[in-house]
């Protein structure tokens, strides 16, 4: 195991650059070697730092606690010792095990380490709404200020088939400019989902027309492909991404529910990445719990990568 000191702040949002530092809370289940996995496949800075974090959590006396502190420290040196097999040696790998809440823990270790993504793993599989509800991993999303990628699918390959979930709100960009860091160049094609909402359609007006009502569809579905094509230019821009490192788009809007059409849209395109957001800072979007951004997640079987806004001081 390799130590060294933490960065003294985070890479900026709007550089796309590679990963340079990753926490990854490990429970030591069968699943974590797909998050392990996962975090090896990621495109990482050379000078890269991997901070594998088992927390113990609250109830046990103190000599179970000590025993199971020590059980995991040797497991975390094991994952360690075989994670560096697999990456280059300018990358840094440590472990660390706390005791205490979990969700508390990762998000408290994250800061330390200045983390700019967080890893974790998504327990269940019974149902569309599995295991995930009320997990750390739930609870973690809750409560960090960063990106966090959810690992569902044993990784075999670098993110190839990538969604991106996007709300015409001003944490678009944000959302954009963390799928270009997960999906290095030569990137992907990358299917962009966006459901619409024309609020008169539904409405009982008699006086309104059928043709006046697709009149009034069509011209919202134009304008969210016009508003779908800036934010993508922009965060482009943003970026500093060449054109011929620009990923080609696949948009598809529709009218209808934002929890349906993604998760339909995703399950239809195989895709293996959903990148989305959480909540924009006008308040435009809805938060995380109970809401779009927590339904699709619990609904998609690929992995999900979850973008809260970006954080101003």
């Amino acid at each position: 195991m390799t130590q060294s000191t933490p960065a003294p702040h985070h890479e900026a949002l709007h550089a796309p650059g590679r990963f340079r530092s990753l926490l990854v809370p490990v429970d030591l289940s069968a699943a974590s070697d797909r998050v392990v996995g996962r975090t090896a496949l990621l495109p990482l800075a050379d000078d890269a730092r991997i901070t594998l974090l088992h927390v113990v959590p609250e109830g046990l006396k103190s000599l179970s606690r000590e025993r199971a502190e020590n059980d995991a420290r040797k497991a975390l040196q094991a994952e360690v010792a075989a994670l560096a097999r697999t990456l280059p040696r300018t990358v840094t790998i440590q472990h660390a095990v706390r005791g205490g809440a979990p969700a508390v823990e990762i998000v408290q270790h994250a800061a330390a380490v200045a983390a700019d993504l967080i890893v974790v793993g998504r327990g269940g599989g019974r149902g569309l709404r599995d295991l995930f509800l009320g997990s750390t991993a739930e609870r973690v999303l809750r409560q960090a200020r960063l990106p966090v990628l959810v690992v569902r699918l044993r990784p075999h390959a670098p993110y190839r088939h990538p969604a991106l979930a996007l709300a015409l709100d001003d944490a678009a960009r944000d959302v954009v400019t963390s799928l270009l860091r997960v999906i290095p160049p030569p990137r992907p094609t990358v299917s962009v989902i966006h459901a619409y909402d024309a609020p008169y359609v539904e409405r009982a007006y008699p006086s309104l027309s059928l043709e006046e009502a697709e009149a009034c569809l069509e011209e919202y579905r134009r304008k969210a492909l016009h508003e779908l094509a800036q934010i993508l230019a922009a965060a482009l821009a943003e970026a500093n991404v060449p054109p011929d490192d620009a990923p080609a788009w696949k948009t598809r809007v529709k009218y209808g529910s934002p929890r349906a059409l993604i998760a339909k849209a995703v399950k239809k395109a195989e895709n293996d990445l959903l990148v989305l957001g959480t909540q924009g800072r006008s308040g435009v979007a809805h938060a995380f719990l109970g809401t779009v951004a927590g339904d699709v997640l619990r609904a998609v079987a690929c992995d999900v990568l979850v973008v809260p806004p970006c954080q101003t001081t």
